[in-house]
């Protein structure tokens, strides 16, 4: 459905990747809070290297061109196969929406990024549920989102 066919319920970007907390959070939202004339939008930000993003990069290593294409392939059929997945699960919950992929070196902000260009009205995510030592050392994708985000954040932790 194309924006020009929504019937005036809000945006709604609920981060997806691929994990049982991402998919929770789909389901929490779906169940507790989904309108129905809500658009949602599935998005998957895929974290790319960024030394594979520049143009030119040094490395003391070689890399064989044709394993490195090899590799992108088959990174780029797991993703393709994964957004399918998304589009799946919106048609089978019965829920209005589009499945996007955002290429990011940091996923919180790949997904910051599209909530603003989508005039997302909440975004929902889920929580691993990292410790405080490892959240601080390695970073938390939905501590990225809650302290960046223009909008309401909700994150959902999974029972355990």
């Amino acid at each position: 459905m194309t924006d020009e066919a929504k019937t005036g319920g809000k945006n709604v970007v609920i981060a997806m990747d691929g994990s049982e907390h991402s998919k929770y959070a789909f389901k929490w939202f779906v169940d507790n809070c989904r309108k129905e004339d809500d658009h949602v939008y599935i998005v998957h930000a895929v974290e790319t290297n960024e030394m594979f993003t520049s143009q030119q990069f040094s490395s003391p290593y070689s890399f064989d061109p044709d394993v490195l294409a090899s590799i992108l392939k088959k990174e780029k059929e797991r993703v393709t196969q994964e957004l399918q997945q998304y589009a799946a699960l919106l048609t089978e919950s019965g829920v209005n929406g589009t499945v996007k992929s955002v290429h990011t070196t940091i996923p919180g902000e790949g997904i910051v990024k599209c909530a603003a260009e989508l005039d997302a009205a909440i975004i929902v995510t889920g929580c691993r549920g990292l410790g405080k030592i490892r959240r601080t050392l390695i970073g938390s994708t939905s501590d990225y989102i809650l302290h960046h985000a223009h909008v309401p954040v909700v994150i959902c932790r999974h029972p355990h």
